[in-house]
């Protein structure tokens, strides 16, 4: 089969367009022929090295989330055939296991104890080919096309289960920061369906007008004025009820700063370096905030997003489209951020 492949970790220029084996299904084991694959920025750091919590064994293929079509099945599987049109899940698990806490059993099989991550542990969706096992496989609508599939495996679904963490409101205002990238343009969207007052951050003001096509009701370049400042000027004093967040550094500790009393803040990621200073007595005191975070997304969100995609409530904001032979030139772009919603590969 054809993939991008790195052998060693650093730019862009690390990933080469080869031949590998295509992979053997065992038992329980599904291989998809992939379609369409998304591009994200985890595989950015993948690719840099860059995340610590686990070593990638090269030669590798990078890719978290793609769609396509089942071509093979292994011994067991009865969930899936030949022909279906399926999405992997990027957390690759079992569904049960011997710890005293089984978290796949409670529907949060984004934190199992013992799973992989395809694109990071094992070999990803950069490559016409990708194995899974069945319970890390989910079915496609017919009404979904395998390009809004593939762009909305990561980006909406964590847009969507940080608005369930933050229980967004139709009466709540909602700041999304990084509103120009894949998971804040999925915020802005969601943020409307659900009816809230949507404030748009970002740090040009042609990601900004791009929000306000999306609905966002009101905007925020935070590279011209103190994004705190600014939410509090928006609100009336007050602030806003509720922050979807995903640059960190600066543009946190100040997110803080225009958060309302009792407000609720959700991170999913850090653009900015990953540590930042918060006077801690605006959690006790103050506003009472609510800070917390999340790591990928377990299925029943995925399934939550797809079916709201198959209905045409959210429709994925696509900036570009490479072959699969261009995921090089498709990192590069990735990484100037000169872009506004998701980047594809087509096989």
């Amino acid at each position: 089969m054809k993939a991008a492949v790195m052998r060693r970790h650093g730019g862009p220029e690390v990933l080469v367009y080869e031949d590998l084996p295509t992979p053997d299904v065992g038992p329980g084991d599904v291989l998809i022929r992939l379609e369409s694959i998304g591009i994200n920025r985890f595989d950015m750091l993948v690719r840099s090295g860059n995340v610590p919590n686990a070593s990638v064994k090269m030669p590798h293929v990078p890719g978290v989330e793609g769609s396509g079509v089942v071509a093979a099945v292994g011994d067991g599987v009865s969930a899936f055939k030949i022909g279906d049109r399926v999405v992997p899940i990027l957390t690759v698990s079992l569904g049960t296991c011997d710890k005293p806490v089984c978290y796949c059993a409670q529907g949060h099989d984004n934190v199992c104890a013992k799973f992989d991550k395809i694109g990071h542990t094992r070999w990803g969706t950069y490559a016409e080919y990708i194995r899974v096992n069945q319970f890390s496989l989910l079915h496609l609508p017919d009404s979904v096309s395998h390009l809004d599939a593939a762009t909305a495996l990561v980006a909406f679904a964590t847009a969507w289960e940080m608005v369930k963490k933050a229980n967004l409101r139709p009466e709540d205002t909602v700041l999304v920061n990084a509103a120009g990238g894949a998971v804040g343009s999925a915020a802005v969207q969601i943020g409307r369906l659900i009816g809230s007052r949507v404030i748009a951050s970002a740090g040009s003001d042609s990601k900004l007008e791009r929000a306000r096509q999306m609905g966002a009701d009101d905007v925020i370049n935070y590279n011209k004025v103190p994004l705190g400042q600014a939410a509090r000027e928006l609100t009336g004093g007050v602030g806003v009820n509720v922050v979807l967040e995903g640059v960190g550094g600066e543009i946190l500790r100040q997110s803080f700063e225009g958060t309302a009393y009792n407000g609720r803040i959700v991170t999913a990621g850090s653009i900015a370096p990953t540590e930042t200073a918060i006077d801690v007595r605006r959690f006790m005191v103050r506003s009472q905030i609510t800070f917390t975070g999340t790591h990928f997304t377990p299925k029943e969100s995925i399934k939550e997003v797809l079916r709201l995609l198959g209905r045409g409530s959210l429709r994925p904001v696509l900036a570009r489209t490479f072959k699969l032979s261009e995921a090089r030139q498709a990192h590069e772009l990735l990484e100037s951020r000169d872009l506004v919603g998701n980047l594809v590969l087509e096989v």
